[in-house]
């Protein structure tokens, strides 16, 4: 009985993680859409599936007994990862500059934020690039 108990409680959560995931994604969803953030999230999702791919390629040489390559990849995937995370950043900053005005920020620090900006973009795209 307990063990029934146990599934049905794992059964229970994992619909509940997913219906939160989900109710997750409908709400960033319609945030990114009334922000007008879709590159950004697109950039974050092709960079985020292909680090899954590459990790997964390395999982593959560590099952063939090839640890060279499936060293390469596992660093591959994970530059690929942060360049995704990077590319999250990029977005976090861009709307916080579009949300901040002119006149609330001096403009030395709105400058700061571009030039963040733009840093993130140029090591976004070099961390892409290496892997």
């Amino acid at each position: 009985m307990i063990t029934d108990l146990a599934k049905f409680n794992q059964f229970s959560l994992r619909i509940i993680i997913w219906l939160m995931g989900a109710g997750y994604l409908f709400l960033e969803a319609r945030e990114v859409i009334a922000t007008k953030q879709l590159t950004s999230i697109t950039i974050f999702a092709i960079l985020f599936l292909l680090s899954s791919y590459q990790l997964n390629i390395a999982r593959l040489h560590i099952a063939l007994k090839k640890f060279a390559p499936a060293s390469r990849c596992y660093r591959a995937s994970s530059l690929m990862f942060i360049a995704s995370l990077m590319a999250v950043f990029d977005a976090c900053l861009d709307f916080l500059i579009s949300s901040v005005s002119t006149e609330s920020i001096a403009p030395i620090a709105l400058r700061l934020f571009f030039i963040l900006g733009w840093s993130v973009n140029f090591m976004e795209i070099i961390f892409t690039l290496i892997s």
